[in-house]
């Protein structure tokens, strides 16, 4: 097992789905987020294909693994983390199932087909980014919207996504608005929408997770707010079920 590790690389577990992920300090670590993006994802019978956009370190299409034997696609720009996850994939006998694509998503047109996908996932760079490129370092790459922005991330899932495909997201609470704003613009339609908060008593919002349709008119079902932890500070039970089961 420890072959497959480099210098400044450790293994973390995945509880629920009884896995080991690779992580290191020198990149970005995946973080609750993904978590609840990959727990509120549908996957249903029909479905046949799933892609994953900013995939990071894989973290998202192993979740996912966990709960379909269906083929997995994934696409990351940085080169570090591609081969972070495809060893990931590798330690945990999901080589075949799960594949990972170095690729810029901007250039998304060049290598994968219209209308292909029934459900794509995605964990976008959260922030808006006013500091040169060159400063940048792969943490900031995965936080800010150096290398893609929000409005390319919908435009490459528009690009993939069969007609009444389900696109899921999670981003920052704060940008909610510009979030529906955008996938309204290119086509989707929310259709799910929960807002994830600390605790029950924060005041503010951390993220919101939407699943939306693409060439749909559905109504949304705004879901109750998920809380990480409880007013004690412990956990909550729907933490508790998406770090353990």
């Amino acid at each position: 097992m420890n072959e497959l590790l480099k210098e400044d690389e450790r293994l973390d577990e995945l509880y629920r789905e009884n896995m080991k992920i690779i992580q290191s300090r020198s990149v970005f670590s995946f973080s609750v987020d993904a978590l609840l993006l990959a727990n509120f994802t549908k996957i249903n019978r029909q479905d046949r294909k799933i892609m994953d956009l900013c995939s990071g370190n894989g973290v998202v299409p192993m979740l996912l693994s966990h709960r379909t034997a269906l083929p997995i696609e994934a696409v990351e720009i940085q080169e570090q983390l591609v081969d972070m996850a495809k060893r990931s994939f590798e330690l945990n006998d999901k080589s075949e199932q799960l594949t990972m694509y170095n690729i810029d998503i901007k250039n998304i047109k060049e290598h994968f087909n219209h209308s292909t996908y029934d459900v794509i996932t995605v964990n976008p760079p959260y922030f808006t980014n006013n500091q040169p490129l060159k400063v940048l370092g792969p943490h900031s790459i995965a936080r800010h919207e150096v290398m893609i922005d929000l409005e390319g991330v919908v435009k490459a899932a528009r690009y993939l996504i069969k007609n009444k495909g389900r696109l899921y997201m999670v981003h920052r609470a704060e940008r909610s608005a510009e979030v529906t704003a955008c996938l309204m613009n290119n086509g989707f339609r929310i259709k799910t929408q929960q807002y994830v908060y600390n605790d029950p008593g924060s005041k503010n919002a951390m993220f919101v997770i939407v699943e939306a349709l693409f060439h749909s008119q559905a109504y949304v079902d705004v879901l109750p707010p998920f809380y990480i932890y409880e007013a004690e500070g412990r956990y909550s039970k729907e933490m508790l079920e998406v770090y353990y089961g």
